[in-house]
């Protein structure tokens, strides 16, 4: 399998992904939650007609971010998951090209 980045590139997306991960999640938490520090991030209207029927178009817009929050947070652990094998194998191809003996010995 061919990997796209080097060692540090590969391991630098890594702690960014798994970074990205946390605060996704917490952000998500919050929105279910319906967090009042997030009402402004809302995509509401400037006026409603009632209090109703502000308070459903915000707890449909607040359910709508904590799920595209959470499939944000996945697609994020995917990429990390890429990362990781890329960063196996650039340590498995540069092991095996310092210690060349090390992996064509057989068994006795």
């Amino acid at each position: 399998m061919p990997c796209v980045c080097g060692k540090k590139c590969s391991l630098l997306c890594l702690f960014i992904s798994i970074w990205a991960i946390f605060q996704l999640l917490l952000m998500g938490m919050s929105y279910s939650m319906h967090s009042l520090a997030f009402l402004k991030s809302l995509p509401l209207k400037d006026h409603y007609n009632s209090l109703k029927e502000f308070r459903t178009e915000a707890d449909r817009a607040f359910g709508e971010l904590a799920i595209r929050c959470y499939v944000t947070a996945v697609l994020y652990a995917c990429f990390a998951f890429i990362s990781y094998i890329c960063f196996c194998l650039r340590n498995r191809r540069l092991a095996a090209t310092r210690n060349p003996n090390q992996h064509h010995k057989r068994k006795a």
